[in-house]
């Protein structure tokens, strides 16, 4: 009776592991891209284009340097700056306040503070529908106010006009405006309005904000941005100066 030597037989075993190694990567390939490959895709036809915004001339910004902030209010980051004078980029309860205040996120999460598992579940894996949220200040965040961690620093009459530009494109837009709020929304002083993009947990909140800064140059990161924890490390020029790191 013919017997194979040992050697071959091992290398069939091998050839075996190595076909059902190819399988399962092929299955993992698979649900990888059907998760993230079909949210962008959805994401990439259904976003509106990136709308055109008419600001007052830039000319009448009258001073060199306006402050800028971000503040870490725990999950959340937002954009604070100093509104130039004259200005009326605020909410309708507070349009020429001294400091607008511009977040974004997922519609049922945010604005309705809906935080269930199903909720949670579906704007971490799904593009969600996202709104903007606009909030007048005339003094600083102060410590009562929950923030754990606010961070500064000044930039160019400039810096601040394309910040200001790429942050009212993420408003949803009809004939160059804004979209007409929501009706106010109970424990938010601010006013949420409806967002141009969607969201999803690797394009989230803490990305947002990001990406704006980024525009402008006051911020780098080499690495996807998704928690608030990495929103201060990724920040350039900026002094902490509420909270600690």
């Amino acid at each position: 009776m013919h017997t194979h030597p040992l050697w071959r037989t091992k290398l069939r075993q091998f050839r075996g592991f190595l076909k059902r190694r190819r399988r399962c990567l092929g299955i993992v390939l698979l649900l990888n891209g059907g998760l993230w490959g079909i949210p962008a895709l959805y994401m990439v036809i259904r976003t509106p284009p990136t709308p055109k915004v008419s600001l007052p001339n830039i000319n009448q910004l009258r001073q060199s340097k306006y402050d800028l902030y971000v503040v870490n209010w725990g999950f959340h980051t937002a954009i604070l700056i100093e509104q130039p004078q004259g200005w009326k980029l605020g909410p309708p309860n507070a349009p020429t306040s001294r400091y607008v205040e511009y977040g974004w996120g997922d519609k049922q999460f945010f604005m309705m503070s809906d935080t269930s598992l199903l909720t949670t579940l579906a704007a971490g894996i799904f593009p969600t529908d996202s709104v903007m949220y606009l909030r007048g200040r005339d003094t600083l965040l102060e410590a009562q106010n929950y923030a754990r961690q606010l961070y500064y620093r000044q930039i160019s009459a400039q810096q601040l006009y394309d910040l200001i530009t790429t942050l009212e494109q993420s408003f949803r837009r009809q004939a160059g405006e804004r979209s007409m709020p929501y009706p106010p929304v109970s424990n938010f002083k601010g006013q949420f309005y409806p967002g141009r993009e969607y969201y999803v947990i690797w394009s989230d909140c803490n990305a947002w904000t990001i990406r704006h800064l980024q525009e402008i140059e006051v911020a780098h990161s080499l690495v996807p941005v998704i928690f608030a924890e990495q929103v201060g490390p990724s920040l350039q020029g900026f002094q902490l100066i509420r909270g600690t790191h």
